[in-house]
């Protein structure tokens, strides 16, 4: 459901975004036709655009969280790169359009220019799905502080539940639905979200990292990569490749190890006794 929303405001600014451009009608195509006619021809390529360089963002996001590298600059390279890509294929298949860039060489400059403007637009969709992520938690805790007796007893099997205002508990637990399956496993972060891993399933909580560690309260657990917090007891395995090493938690999710990380962790006894 998060992605449908994220996709459904990325579509609308590409939308406007070629508007915008079927309006300004620029490398001589303000005469092709009225606007109406530009702007659907624009949105036509922009969407090529779009469809080649949104995966390379998540590409290189990804490859990014898993190797501990800066994302920024990696994302941005990922992006430059797939401009070449997207020249190339509008020199074969959209040449009429392009009449006045002559070429792949002139066509370049512009491809870079729109690959730029899908990761601007992805960035500012992402701000605006926080907004409104922001404001449906916002909804949801209104409702359940006004009907909090209601809220318990659409539960099934309520009396059974864990109260979440239990003073052993951490506070982040507080955030989740009754039905989580605790104790906490471990914390992903997944863009401003968290994924919260319990023994047999996750949740999603809008909220960075260390504010899901902090809310932990000083629970036994380690940090052990930009995007993994992991507490004790969660791990089930730790696997080696090289320098390289993975967990495997008891919910069978797999989680990297950083490995600046590495030594740190076996120091303090985090991985003894749990390779594979």
């Amino acid at each position: 459901m998060i992605w449908l929303r994220r996709i459904l405001i990325e579509m609308w600014a590409m939308v406007v975004f070629a508007a915008i451009i079927g309006f300004l009608g620029p490398f001589g195509t303000y005469m092709d036709g009225d606007f109406a006619a530009r702007t659907g021809r624009w949105w036509m390529q922009l969407m090529g655009a779009y469809v080649l360089v949104r995966p390379s963002i998540l590409l290189w996001r990804t490859v990014a969280i898993a190797t501990a590298l800066p994302l920024r600059p990696m994302v941005c390279s990922g992006v430059f790169l797939s401009s070449f890509p997207l020249a190339l294929l509008w020199s074969w298949s959209a040449d009429a359009f392009f009449h006045s860039l002559n070429g792949f060489a002139g066509i370049l400059p512009f491809a870079i220019l729109s690959a730029i403007g899908v990761l601007i637009v992805t960035v500012w969709a992402q701000r605006v799905d926080d907004q409104l992520g922001h404001a449906f938690v916002r909804k949801d805790a209104e409702g359940a502080s006004h009907h909090p007796i209601e809220n318990l007893a659409r539960q099934p099997n309520a009396e059974a539940l864990p109260l979440p205002e239990q003073e052993d508990s951490p506070r982040l637990l507080r955030r989740l639905a009754p039905g989580f399956h605790g104790p906490v496993v471990a914390l992903q972060s997944e863009d401003h979200y968290v994924r919260v891993h319990g023994a047999s399933g996750s949740e999603l909580v809008l909220m960075r990292l260390r504010d899901a560690i902090a809310e932990m309260e000083g629970r036994p657990g380690e940090q052990v990569h930009r995007s993994w917090w992991i507490a004790d007891g969660g791990i089930a395995s730790v696997e080696a490749d090289g320098r390289s090493r993975s967990v495997t938690l008891i919910n069978g999710a797999v989680a990297p190890i950083a490995r600046d990380s590495v030594s740190r962790l076996e120091h303090k006894g985090f991985l003894t006794g749990q390779s594979a």
